[in-house]
């Protein structure tokens, strides 16, 4: 059954690179943004944000397979979650609005990246026997069990502790870049990605207008050809996310 979906994956010839697909993602959150912080009655600008999530979910999984240092790879995106969470936190203070602590979607990744590496350490030595295969089990086991947990205790947070946490796309943002670490292979880590989104993203949207509008990227990630780009805008990528909400909050202060 598996290798019937993977035949049915079309193959294409240099249609789209990463950095279109990021600099597509990147318009698609930004609109996402400036609608929920500028516009909230525009309800459009919501689901066009939609779109990102999938995009950037499907990079990072990408990312934990060829990264030559997954601790490193972890760090980046953590250390950034942290600067990106004090502008979440700023704007909250000073517009005093909402109540409780939303984890932003840096941070979700972080976790993405802890379960991917775990599970390509898993990988790696399946096939070996004795000390290094039991290790690797129990690395993945736990990483698994911990970030469940975790999400499971921010669930009831406000319960247990008296305020209430919210991890961005919970349990659906944090495993959905493991699908795209399944394989370097183009059709299988397709298949993987596309049916774990569908099934992820109906358990989280439903079948409303959010969840159509989250199954667009996957038509566009069907023409990627698994080339960077020719420009090196890694490091673009990685400003843009708090620029753009430092940039949004501080209008949202003047109008």
């Amino acid at each position: 059954m598996w290798r019937s979906y993977v035949k049915m994956i079309p193959e294409v010839n240099s249609a789209v690179n990463r950095n279109q697909l990021k600099i597509i993602a990147c318009i698609s959150m930004l609109v996402d943004h400036i609608g929920y912080v500028l516009f909230p009655e525009v309800a459009v600008l919501r689901l066009i944000g939609r779109i990102a999530m999938p995009i950037f979910a499907f990079f990072i999984g990408e990312g934990c397979l060829y990264t030559r240092n997954r601790m490193k790879y972890f760090l980046r995106f953590f250390l950034l979650g942290l600067i990106c969470q004090a502008v979440y936190i700023a704007e909250s203070l000073i517009t005093k609005s909402g109540s409780g602590l939303y984890l932003n979607i840096l941070l979700t990744f972080s976790l993405s990246i802890a379960v991917c590496s775990a599970f390509l350490y898993f990988k790696e030595n399946r096939k070996s026997t004795g000390r290094d295969k039991i290790i690797s089990t129990a690395v993945f086991a736990f990483t698994v069990i911990a970030v469940i947990s975790f999400e499971a205790f921010c669930q009831n947070s406000k319960e247990i502790i008296g305020t209430e946490i919210t991890i961005d796309y919970g349990i659906f943002g944090i495993f959905l870049p493991m699908y795209a670490a399944i394989s370097k292979k183009r059709k299988n880590k397709l298949v993987s990605f596309c049916t774990a989104h569908i099934l992820l993203a109906y358990s989280f949207y439903g079948s409303g207008a959010e969840l159509v509008w989250a199954l667009i990227p996957l038509v566009l990630l069907l023409f990627y050809n698994g080339k960077a780009g020719k420009m090196n805008l890694k490091y673009f990528f990685y400003a843009f996310y708090p620029c753009h909400l430092a940039a949004v909050y501080l209008i949202s202060l003047v109008i």
